[in-house]
């Protein structure tokens, strides 16, 4: 019998979830919406039902990493100091970024000079406001009280139901903390069972990454359709002035992390650029998370199990983005009203900022806006008014902020993770990024009688 071996290619399709394609579709996305803006409203219910995919994915796989790093940190001796770590270095992290945000509007002065034309424009976006402001300030006003209270589920399944992120962060961490000072068969056998559901759902995610730049279309064009353009020239400087800042700890970031890891600048830059563009076009930290276990894993080398705990806790109750919206907001207010605070007012507008953007840790963009108010109505500022105008620059400036957000996250997770053993790395490459290290697309030899 002659045999003739041949090769049949088979189409690589991982140009379609490259870079430059998802920028490419994001700029198209950006077009439309300005354009075109009533189809673009049309295409952006697939942008959310996107959205809502990676949603259902992250939310197990956050559980499923949380119990199994926490489980096995536990079962292990010096989760003490790990813990006393991690807290030094997310409140060195939020002291950085809510001092750096204060700094600027304090300097730069965003809500100062606006001319007659500009404070029309705000008081008609103020006086134009349809009421839901006031609900959500008062709920905001529940403070810390209402946080600790919201922490805790009365029933987990109803979490889950309502995805509040921050119930099932909190039954997640007891769930692991519970297995593992069992220190049983029993609960290493859960904890490879979480790690093994775990994979599988990054598996899950690294598929839906080929719609990625589709998704991004629609979620970019529904953005920028519905903009509201005439708030633009009133609060320029503001959004300029927050661009700025979030660019900054964008750098900051990166250089921080090429110092901790000793690896180029660009090495860096290169690992998280696709996480970085996730966040820029989905508005949404959450979504991020596998990709940035990913490259802080596959490209930056750290330890799996400490990346598992820190990267999703992180996103969840360090919202670095929402405290630089505060600073700059009362900034605003303030400057806008004629008010003038001492530098023990300004320690106390940063210390209530980070207890605020902690209060509304898992709360909708609207709730956490909110909660300026434990800030603005101590200082006797219209607090109101305050949240009417970020609800209104919101739209335009998520994007920037999510982005600066994740990437401190991640410059957290690189001082708070140790280096990973250059054999263990070898041992855990998966396809859960975006342009990362994958398995390639090898070609099937068949063989013909």
């Amino acid at each position: 019998m002659f045999r003739i071996p041949f090769r049949i290619p088979v189409v690589s399709f991982r140009w379609i979830k490259s870079f430059w394609m998802i920028l490419l579709c994001m700029g198209a996305g950006i077009a439309a919406g300005l354009l075109l803006p009533g189809a673009a409203l049309s295409a952006a219910a697939f942008g959310d039902l996107y959205l809502s995919f990676l949603k259902m994915c992250v939310i197990p796989l956050m559980m499923t990493a949380i119990v199994s790093s926490i489980g096995s940190l536990f079962l292990k001796s010096g989760a003490m100091k790990t813990i006393k770590k991690m807290l030094l270095v997310y409140a060195g992290a939020f002291v950085v970024a809510g001092a750096l945000g204060l700094l600027a509007g304090v300097v730069l002065q965003p809500g100062a000079g606006l001319p007659d034309e500009s404070r029309t424009v705000l008081g008609s976006i103020v006086s134009g406001s349809d009421g839901t402001v006031k609900p959500q300030a008062e709920h905001a006003s529940e403070g810390l009280l209402g946080f600790l209270l919201g922490m805790i589920p009365a029933n987990i399944f109803s979490a889950l139901l309502e995805n509040n992120t921050l119930q099932i962060l909190f039954f997640s961490i007891i769930v692991g903390v519970a297995v593992g000072m069992a220190r049983s068969k029993q609960g290493e056998d859960l904890l490879q069972l979480t790690d093994v559901l775990f994979h599988a759902f990054q598996k899950a995610i690294s598929w839906s990454m080929y719609m990625l730049p589709f998704g991004l279309f629609c979620m970019m064009a529904g953005q920028f359709a519905k903009l509201n353009l005439e708030i633009l020239p009133a609060m320029i400087k503001l959004i300029a002035v927050l661009y700025g800042v979030s660019i900054v700890l964008i750098g900051l970031s990166i250089v921080v992390m090429s110092l901790r890891l000793k690896q180029p600048v660009a090495a860096i830059g290169r690992a998280m650029k696709e996480s970085l563009v996730i966040a820029f076009g989905t508005r949404n930290s959450m979504a991020t998370i596998p990709s940035c276990m990913h490259a802080l894993r596959e490209a930056l080398h750290l330890e799996l199990s400490s990346v598992k705990l820190v990267v999703p806790l992180g996103m969840i109750m360090c919202r670095y983005s929402m405290l630089l919206l505060y600073m700059l907001g009362i900034v605003f207010t303030a400057q806008l009203y004629a008010f003038s605070f001492t530098p023990a007012q300004w320690a106390v507008v940063l210390l209530g900022g980070i207890l605020a953007s902690i209060a509304g840790a898992g709360s909708p963009a609207i709730v956490s806006i909110g909660m300026i108010s434990m800030i603005a109505e101590p200082l006797q500022l219209p607090a109101d008014v305050t949240i009417i105008l970020l609800l209104a620059i919101n739209p335009i400036v998520d994007p920037i902020i999510t982005a600066a957000n994740v990437l401190i996250n991640c410059t957290a997770a690189s001082l708070i993770s140790p280096r990973a053993d250059a054999d263990v790395h070898h041992q855990h490459i998966d396809e859960s990024g975006l342009d990362g290290i994958q398995k390639s697309d090898v070609p099937m030899d068949y063989a013909a009688t």
